[in-house]
């Protein structure tokens, strides 16, 4: 009898990791649908193309049509998609990404979206500017 349950207790403990694998392979893959639908509402590559946009600010205005066109193009756009979806699965739980899905597929989840790049338009110039005087006061201690 003891040997019977030796052997049934080495078999769970040898199963015990198969069965968590395999749980985790269910869970890594239902967190990957879900990513894939996450990115049919909010896909990496707008968020690609408005910090291209962003960054196109600094070129003179005749020159960044032509700067976005020749990014955006020259972009690994499937790399990019396939590379954030497997972060996002690794990243976030099942009912984070539910949740996160829900907001951004409501209507006020898609407008804050869109709004996202004109708020960090507006506040990125303000943050380098204190970063930049952070980094004076730093390297030449505060203004006096």
């Amino acid at each position: 009898m003891r040997n019977i349950l030796a052997a049934i207790f080495m078999a769970l403990v040898a199963i015990t990791p198969m069965m968590a694998v395999a749980q985790d392979d269910a869970d890594l893959a239902k967190r990957t649908e879900l990513a894939e639908e996450m990115h049919k509402i909010r896909p990496v590559n707008a968020e690609i193309e408005s910090t291209v946009r962003a960054v196109a600010e600094r070129l003179p205005e005749e020159k960044r049509e032509i700067f976005v066109m020749k990014m955006v193009n020259t972009f690994d756009h499937k790399t990019l998609h396939n590379l954030s979806v497997k972060a996002m699965a690794d990243t976030f739980t099942e009912a984070e990404l539910e949740k996160m899905i829900d907001y951004f597929g409501s209507p006020e989840g898609k407008s804050v979206g869109e709004k996202m790049p004109v708020y960090m338009a507006i506040l990125r110039p303000e943050i380098n500017k204190l970063i930049d005087q952070a980094m004076m006061d730093v390297r030449l201690g505060p203004a006096e």
